[in-house]
């Protein structure tokens, strides 16, 4: 049985996406990972995914990882591409680049 797939829900609820914070977040989100994991992407190892409200309400951005159920706020690119090669490697894949 194969593990169950890595998934980032982007909160773009009022609060989350706050002066369009979140949905900035999407985007860096989207843009670096379609080059650093697009293998993963494609095969579906990976997805990036929104939610109009993670009810883990603040005032910066959430993202929430699967199968887990971390819970970041206002997370760094770097910090979500750490957590993410993390997640992928118990899987048994984790690329090495990064976003420039």
């Amino acid at each position: 049985m194969s593990p169950p797939p890595v998934r980032l829900l982007v909160c773009v609820g009022p609060r989350c996406d706050a002066e369009g914070k979140g949905r900035a977040l999407l985007a860096s989100v989207e843009e670096c990972f379609a080059t650093v994991f697009s293998d993963e992407l494609a095969s579906a190892r990976l997805s990036i995914a929104t939610r109009d409200c993670l009810r883990l309400c603040t005032r910066d951005p959430v993202v929430r990882f699967e199968p887990s159920g971390d819970a970041l706020s206002n997370p760094s690119l770097d910090e979500l591409l750490r957590l993410t090669r993390a997640a992928l490697a118990e899987q048994g894949l984790a690329p090495v680049q990064g976003c420039d």
